[in-house]
This record gives structure tokens, sequence and C-alpha cells, in this order.
């Protein structure tokens, strides 16, 4: 069961505590998640077996809601962390909903979104894929190569 976030003095402050959060339940499925690109590996499993349970296990909208946000914020911090960026929170493009948003060099992912694709699409919607593919865009965009 997730865990409703309390109030934070800033955006980056609670995306910070809803990635803890994902650190310590990810120790539930014997994961340990350090920031690091290849924890995303991790968790992609992780969301492959919520999604496979999620059927059976009906989560409610405001659970399923704050596992996005959670998972979210941790894969989020991951590429803050690697390329900077800026979190706020911003309505999503052509929709009447705000959400969890990262704008690095001039880019911007969402990354709650992000994961409630991989919970309710599936396998195709794969977040360790769509890493790579942000990291390769960023890289080429900063000009860098990350190790």
């Amino acid at each position: 069961m997730v865990v409703p976030m309390q109030s934070h003095s800033s955006v980056a402050e609670m995306v910070q505590a809803y990635a803890e959060q994902a650190i310590a339940i990810a120790r539930e499925f014997k994961a340990e998640l350090d920031y690091s690109e290849n924890s995303l590996m991790e968790v992609e499993t992780i969301l492959a077996q919520l999604a496979r349970e999620m059927p059976a296990s009906k989560p409610s909208s405001d659970d399923l809601s704050e596992m996005c946000k959670m998972w979210g914020s941790y894969f989020g911090e991951v590429v803050r962390r690697r390329f900077g960026g800026e979190w706020s929170i911003e309505t999503y493009p052509g929709k009447q909903f705000a959400t969890l948003t990262l704008n690095v060099s001039d880019n911007k992912l969402f990354p709650s979104l992000k994961i409630h694709r991989r919970l309710s699409e599936g396998d195709g919607d794969n977040v360790w894929t769509f890493y790579k593919m942000v990291r390769s865009r960023l890289e080429a965009k900063l000009g860098t190569k990350i190790q």
C-alpha cells in the first residue's frame, strides 16, 4: 500500500520524498535502488510484477496515482541526477490535468505518466527502453556522454 505524501515546501522536496519511498518499497521486492542508470532495470522488473498483479489487486485510482508518482519520481530523479533539470508541476499538453514535470534542457519529461502507461499498457512501455531513448536524446542535445 502506498501512503500519500504529506505537504512539502517545494516540488523538488516532494519528488525526493516519493523517490525515497520507492527505494524503501523496492526492498520488499529484494531490489536495492541507488539512483544509478542500471537501477532502472530493477524498477522495470518491479513494474512488470506490479502490472501482472494489478488485475487481481485492483488498486484504487488514488493508490494507482500515488504509485505512479512514487516510481515516476524515482525514474525522474535518475534522469535529473545524470543530466540536470528542474522539477515542476505543469498542465500536460492538450489535457486538463497537472502532473509532475521534469524540465531538462528545454525537454519536458512526464515520469508519472510514463509509469502509468507502463502499468496499464504493458511491456511495450518498458521504462528501461524509454530511459535509453531519453539518454540518447539528452546526450545528443547536451553533447555529453554520461558514464
